[in-house]
């Protein structure tokens, strides 16, 4: 605002507050949580994150999310800045924005934005022009950190984490993210742990370098990021080494097995048959019978994969005290993939996958829609009475149908 334009418009004391007609100057307010403040105080950069369809996202140096919201004041307030001696108002404000946590579909999202590659999951170099005769054919979205950046409501290491978890990697010489083929990754975790007993490798001491230059002396086409984005996917890094996780490998290996039935229900021991039929070798598969009963499935590997149901005869076993026997639990496969965001919908979804459900069955399907990982256990007991009838269980558990219409 210029000198020119501003007129005086209250005296107090000796001081003349002065402003612009109209106030034509945009000045938004955010209230600070204490962190949020503390952080601010050690000069930390912050980000906001979203699409101009999304509600904003701020990042702090945590990485922790707090989504933007508008609050209304009831009373008028006014902006002022100190220029020359001379108190400027800049504008009137009926609202500010306040942070509340947030806990953003950062999996879901960057899921939906790798698929805009229309060359669709990496096989290999030798393949990647294979069947392609028009040349006027592109690629789609070519994905790089900067559309990530753009479309993603997270932080880099947030983003990573998940990038690591669907099995892409960032292309060295080009820059753009692919998801890796899962026969694939597969093929090449097979031939790790085959290098691995050839050449006496520790499992819990894995070099990526080290590893790279043993496959690329046999296969001359493998890149190094896709050996180092495989052994992220399904082992654990820590002090620049790797240790191979047999639980991380049995999980892929399961959500291969459910994708590859669509929704039929397995039973536990057809499917512990096929994930040891699967496994490699190299990995031991301690499988407890007694730890695949019914009661047991949301804490197993397929704990977010899939929930326990049993035959029409044995139903009233289910939310008995011992549950299900193994024998006669059946896996009914959740996609938390395609899962709708709003609480109301996802509810009504996995409803519409079994009929009655435990606050315990459920959690690991909804505890992504919590901002405080703490909170879980509280917002999923008061969604289940929101959205469902409980009675109380043989095993002293409340058992919920769904209310929704």
């Amino acid at each position: 605002m210029s000198d020119s334009a501003a007129e005086t418009v209250e005296q107090t004391g000796s001081e003349h507050v002065s402003g612009s007609d109209g106030y034509p100057e945009e000045y938004r307010l955010l209230e600070l949580t204490p962190e949020i403040a503390a952080q601010l105080d050690a000069d930390t950069t912050f980000v906001v994150r979203g699409r101009d369809t999304d509600s904003a996202v701020l990042i702090d140096a945590t990485e922790q999310a707090y989504a933007m919201h508008t609050a209304h004041t009831s009373n008028s307030m006014y902006l002022l800045t100190r220029d020359n001696g001379q108190l400027t108002l800049r504008t009137k404000l009926h609202q500010v924005f306040d942070l509340q946590p947030t806990r953003p579909q950062v999996r879901a999202r960057v899921l939906e934005v790798l698929k805009w590659d229309t060359r669709g999951a990496f096989r290999g170099t030798e393949f990647e022009h294979e069947g392609v005769t028009d040349e006027s054919v592109t690629d789609g979205v070519h994905v790089t950190d900067t559309v990530l950046d753009q479309h993603v409501q997270a932080g880099h290491a947030h983003v990573r984490r998940v990038l690591d978890d669907v099995l892409a990697f960032r292309h060295n010489a080009t820059g753009h993210w692919r998801v890796l083929d899962a026969g694939y990754a597969c093929d090449l975790l097979r031939i790790i742990l085959a290098t691995h007993v050839e050449r006496d490798w520790p499992l819990d001491a894995l070099r990526a370098d080290t590893v790279y230059s043993a496959l690329h002396a046999e296969s001359p086409h493998i890149l190094p990021e896709v050996v180092d984005a495989v052994l992220r996917r399904f082992a654990t890094k820590h002090e620049g080494v790797f240790a191979m996780d047999t639980r991380r490998v049995c999980v892929f290996l399961a959500e291969q097995i459910f994708a590859s039935s669509g929704s039929r229900a397995w039973p536990v021991p057809e499917f512990l048959r096929a994930l040891r039929a699967t496994m490699p070798p190299q990995l031991t598969l301690d499988v407890d019978m007694d730890a695949w009963n019914s009661r047991s499935i949301s804490t197993s590997v397929v704990g977010k994969l899939a929930v326990a149901t049993s035959a029409p005869a044995d139903e009233h076993l289910l939310h008995s005290p011992n549950g299900v026997p193994a024998s006669l639990t059946l896996l009914l496969p959740v996609d938390n993939n395609t899962l709708p965001q709003d609480t109301r919908a996802r509810m009504r979804d996995l409803f519409a996958v079994k009929s009655k459900w435990t606050a315990r069955e459920m959690r690991p399907f909804l505890e992504d829609l919590v901002a405080d990982e703490s909170a879980v256990a509280k917002a999923v007991d008061s969604w289940l009475l929101k959205f469902g009838r409980g009675v109380r269980g043989a095993n002293g558990e409340s058992v919920y149908t769904s209310r929704i219409n």
